[in-house]
């Protein structure tokens, strides 16, 4: 067994978010090159995972991703913003930027294609952030999240499911 590496951060399983997107918008090509395509995700829901704290959990109640696609088309990248309501009655900022591998899987998604399924995991990875006037989740705003995401295709529609992790710094001394 080799020795494992100090110093890099561990990840802590923490919050999943799910998400459904109800309405596609292109744009079209702007200024760098990049199409731009609005996805809205007017529903859905954010809670933590077992174990996790703070816990809470939330509904979805406005978000929308305003998804560049790179002139190769290639890679698209992710600008998520969002609204949820806590059980609490308290509302939390969440927001994604991350990065989209466009396999040919995925471009069927985006496209629309009416042959599109849902994908596994391992295309979709980005950094996460919370804002919140709850004093107990005031927490979050200090921390680093980062996730995998995968497109679910269902009789009722196209969502996101997403799986963020909390980023825990090493404490190793070398």
């Amino acid at each position: 067994m080799s020795k494992q590496l100090s110093g890099f951060p561990s990840l802590q399983p923490a919050v999943i978010t799910k998400v459904n997107i109800t309405d596609v918008n292109t744009l079209g090509q702007i200024f760098n090159g990049s199409k731009l395509t609005h996805f809205g995700i007017p529903t859905g829901t954010v809670e933590t995972v077992p174990g996790f704290e703070p816990a809470f959990k939330a509904k979805v109640v406005f978000g929308a991703d305003w998804l560049s696609f790179d002139p190769d088309d290639k890679h698209a990248r992710i600008d998520l913003r969002g609204i949820a309501q806590t059980e609490k009655g308290y509302a939390i900022d969440f927001r994604a930027a991350g990065v989209i591998n466009i396999t040919p899987e995925i471009r069927k998604i985006v496209t629309m294609d009416p042959t599109m399924a849902t994908v596994p995991f391992g295309a979709i990875t980005a950094s996460h952030s919370f804002l919140s006037a709850d004093p107990e989740l005031k927490v979050l705003e200090s921390k680093v999240f980062c996730s995998n995401s995968r497109f679910i295709v269902s009789e009722k529609g196209l969502g996101v499911e997403t799986r963020q992790s909390l980023v825990v710094a090493s404490t190793d001394m070398d």
